[in-house]
């Protein structure tokens, strides 16, 4: 079992959120894969704490589309097949855009160098042949642009659809490739950056239009097959 799974001490936070909290980052990270099982009573014992947390986390990640469960059988971390992307790309569409027009509204100083720091290592990246970078600054590019939203509902709505598609990347199941991604984000970056609300919003929803076109034409393949 992974050695990822250790609570933090954090004393802010309900032991049941550590817990979950410390699942999903396992779950997304790929440290418990897809189709590991979530034994309540194996975890409880490798996270020394009882099993009515870990029940509690579990069910939440079963909720989000993070595990699914089997009859009689108990949880497992669900694996993502790029064509089962598709509705939370879809639900995406809206919540990008939204995140890039407030994004370019709110914009700062702050967000600028932020942006520039990510935009400069997802080229590095590309350039190294580098994929878990790649995914890492991709996730990072999309969270700042939420976190600058200024808008905390917006923020919760994403978290689950983002959590999917995160551990999603992880196993190169996104289907997006990265030359694609970065100049798609590089549009979106100039928009947000010069505060144009309008154009920001549009080249977000491009974005992840581009995603469900390329996710319909692998569905379309696959059916052929």
């Amino acid at each position: 079992m992974s050695k990822s799974l250790t609570v933090s001490k954090n004393n802010t936070q309900r032991i049941s959120d550590n817990v979950y909290n410390t699942i999903k980052s396992a779950i997304i990270l790929h440290d418990l894969p897809p189709g590991f099982h979530l034994s309540v009573p194996a975890l409880a014992k490798k996270m020394g704490v009882s099993r009515s947390p870990i029940r509690e986390s579990v069910q939440k990640l079963i909720s989000e589309g993070l595990a699914y469960e089997k009859p009689r059988q108990g949880a497992y971390v669900t694996k993502f097949e790029t064509k089962d992307l598709l509705p939370a790309f879809e639900v995406r569409l809206v919540l990008d855009g939204l995140a890039a027009k407030l994004s370019a509204k709110h914009v700062s100083k702050g967000l600028i160098l932020k942006l520039d720091r990510i935009m400069s290592a997802h080229r590095d990246s590309i350039d190294n042949g580098d994929p878990d970078n790649y995914t890492n600054a991709d996730i990072q590019f999309h969270t700042a642009l939420l976190d600058s939203s200024n808008n905390p509902l917006l923020k919760e709505m994403s978290r689950s659809v983002y959590n999917q598609i995160y551990a999603a990347m992880k196993t190169r199941a996104a289907p997006l490739g990265p030359e694609n991604t970065y100049h798609d984000h590089l549009r979106i970056y100039n928009a947000v950056i010069n505060g144009k609300e309008q154009e920001a919003e549009t080249a977000a929803r491009d974005h992840v239009g581009n995603i469900i076109s390329t996710i319909l034409e692998i569905s379309d393949g696959d059916a052929l097959i």
